[in-house]
């Protein structure tokens, strides 16, 4: 009975660590802001995937990002159910990623060699982190770094390595801190090389202190309003003028302390101000010379900002780039990264979401910019974490760029923030005030801007280098699997993408290209596109993921007053016959020609994944939500396909599920 006591304990061991993990992760982010722990926060779910093989590490850590993620996202309940459901899954594979992919290498440098497991740690959290930072689908949220953005004596590491660096320094000393526990545990001496470790980190800290900070120019007042209007208001037309008055009257308020440069928050101005003059001049005059950075809706539509001088004409404009998804579903994303040259100095711009992308702020201080404006409008999250930690990101990109930072919130958290990032002022949420102070203001960017920016991009390619052998070797023990994958990609890959660019101008769906791409990948799959005792199995479970996604699609648009079509409106939603088949050949061709032999070759990770990465490539396109929607059916697919073995019974949900898609056309 004693044995089979402690098979159970070992086995539900794993779980708890992985449970463990997710509920400090939960603790050292706001609301609860226990940004200390999270120096030993990772340390239950590295011992439990220590000596895991990479598809249960994979699993373990997708358990604890759901305990994480799903307690961190809390907030995003606020758009609905669906849409917390499906951001959470979506991060907790971010974290069974990298316990996967942290496995995969042990299983090769650390079996041998123990200590290979303390650069392995750092290096795979830092790649996974950046990962999930970039591209269309970048959602950098719950960055391990930002745990320190009340911490000054921290803090300063990300001066050189930026929010990612930080955190590759904290998984450091996590992974360290595991290692002297696995020897507490076996009796063992402490190891050298994880006292090393530790001790490497505090040099990291007092090196990031010991490195000259370079001299600032000079000081600015700045200043941040913070009108505390609902946003539901900001559409009604008969509360303009008064919402426009009282952005006046906070403007003199600012303006009689003396700022210099004053900035709104993100749609403060219910008019187009672009075309509102008599709006512009009010706000020129009440500025009394500063230079006002307005932000407001531009033709477009575009959620953008107007810098106006002390004569009301515009110094420079600046259209959001990154957009939230679901949430701005009716505005135009744009393209200009440009700085803006006024006569207080150049300015950095960050419309709200996109102060949390580092590689969309060090371009404009490399430029030359002076200080960073943050526009951001919070008020749809309410009273929850969810402004606190987008507030975070603000600190951060202070250190980074070395540049004093003014966040003007809507409904709050506003803030002034120096370049080492000591917030110097800030106001509650839920109030009306005006911020001003003196900053420190240009001077030479801090090191992340001009070099520490590649520390991250290195550590992403350090890690395919060192799994390249395993590749490698994986492909020597199964060439023939290798072939048939890489004809299974190349050749209806080609086709297909031929066919697409063919027929991209037809009035029908192409059903010929469709089958003929059926056709090759039936050739090359050799009869594991078709179970029969199970499609109806796959068939039902596709169908039911897809309903499931649109529901949770339909609500995140409603949220925010979009209505999100159920069928296209251009000929295309006459042919669903069309649709199905080119949904059978997507799948014959993903789930089945590609799914096999990468079977073969790397077990389900390699096999989804890489089938998943084909579908959203095959498809990406200027909407994320498009992207968005690939890469869950894609995930979800490959999960039923494991489970049935069946790739035919997906195909009328790929199908129908993309002539869904077809609808969001005019809603970006």
């Amino acid at each position: 009975m004693s044995r089979e006591r402690g098979v159970a304990t070992r086995r539900l061991a794993p779980a708890l660590g992985a449970v463990a993990t997710g509920v400090l992760l939960i603790l050292i982010f706001p609301n609860w802001d226990l940004g200390w722990l999270a120096w030993i926060a990772l340390v239950p779910l590295l011992l439990a995937i220590r000596h895991a093989a990479p598809g249960r590490a994979f699993r373990i850590g997708f358990l604890a990002g759901l305990v994480a993620y799903g307690g961190l996202m809390e907030w995003v309940r606020l758009f609905g159910l669906p849409a917390w459901a499906v951001l959470t899954l979506a991060m907790a594979a971010m974290l069974g990623l990298f316990a996967g992919a942290a496995s995969l290498l042990a299983g090769r440098y650390a079996r041998q060699r123990p200590a290979a497991w303390l650069w392995i740690v750092p290096v795979t959290w830092t790649a996974v982190e950046l990962v999930r930072s970039v591209g269309p689908l970048g959602f950098p949220w719950g960055l391990l770094g930002l745990t320190q953005h009340g911490v000054t004596s921290i803090l300063p590491i990300a001066a050189v390595s930026g929010v990612f660096g930080l955190g590759g320094v904290i998984a450091l000393a996590n992974v360290a801190v595991a290692a002297l526990i696995e020897d507490a545990v076996g009796r063992r001496r402490p190891s050298t090389s994880a006292t090393a470790a530790l001790l490497l980190v505090g040099l990291s800290v007092g090196a990031a202190h010991l490195w000259p900070r370079p001299p600032i120019d000079g000081t600015r007042v700045v200043a941040a309003i913070q009108p505390n209007v609902a946003p539901q208001a900001k559409g009604d037309v008969s509360l303009a003028t008064a919402l426009v008055d009282g952005l006046v009257r906070q403007t003199e308020e600012a303006r009689d302390q003396g700022a210099e440069i004053i900035v709104y928050p993100e749609t403060a101005v219910p008019p187009d101000l672009s075309t509102s003059a008599w709006v512009r001049l009010r706000m020129a005059r009440a500025a009394g010379g500063a230079v006002v950075v307005a932000g407001a809706f531009l033709p477009g539509p575009q959620n953008g900002v107007l810098v106006l001088d002390s004569d009301a004409r515009t110094l420079g404009r600046y259209a959001k780039r990154r957009l939230v998804p679901f949430g701005e579903a009716g505005v135009r994303p744009g393209f200009s990264a440009d700085a803006v040259r006024t006569p207080a100095g150049t300015l950095a711009l960050a419309v709200c979401y996109e102060s949390a992308f580092s590689f969309l702020i060090r371009p404009q201080v490399a430029q030359g910019a002076d200080l960073l404006a943050v526009l951001t409008n919070d008020g749809w999250f309410g009273t929850s974490a969810g402004p606190a930690q987008h507030a975070a990101h603000s600190v951060l990109r202070a250190v980074e760029s070395g540049r004093s930072v003014v966040r003007a919130a809507n409904t709050g958290t506003s803030m002034l923030i120096r370049p080492d990032g000591v917030v110097v002022a800030a106001q509650p949420l839920d109030t009306v005030g005006v911020l001003a102070a003196a900053l420190p203001f240009g001077g030479p960017p801090a090191p992340y801007v001009r070099w520490g920016w590649l520390l991250a991009p290195l550590a992403a390619v350090a890690w395919v280098a060192a799994a390249l052998p395993i590749a490698l070797t994986a492909v020597g023990r199964n060439p023939a699997a290798a072939v048939r994958l890489a004809a299974a990609i190349g050749i209806p890959g080609g086709v297909f993408a031929a066919g697409r660019i063919i027929t991209a101008d037809a009035e029908v769906p192409p059903v010929l290209v469709s089958a003929l791409v059926l056709a090759l990948c039936a050739a090359l799959a050799r009869g594991t596109l078709l179970t029969r005792r199970r499609v109806w199995l796959s068939g039902g479970l596709s169908v039911l993921v897809t309903a499931l996604l649109i529901g949770a699609m339909r609500a995140a648009y409603a949220q925010y007053g979009f209505s999100m079509p159920l069928w296209p409106s251009n000929p295309w939603g006459t042919w669903a016959a069309g649709y199905v088949a080119y949904g059978i050949a997507v799948e014959a061709w993903l789930r089945g020609a590609v799914f096999a032999p990468a079977l073969d070759l790397g077990g389900w990770p390699l096999a989804v994944g890489l089938s998943t990465v084909l579908g959203v490539v095959l498809t990406v396109g200027p909407a994320q939500e498009i992207v968005f929607w690939h890469l869950f059916t894609g995930v979800a697919f490959g999960a039923i396909r494991v489970w049935t073995s069946d790739a035919v019974g997906l195909g009328p949900a790929r199908g129908l599920g993309d002539a869904v898609l077809q609808g969001l056309a005019g809603l970006r």
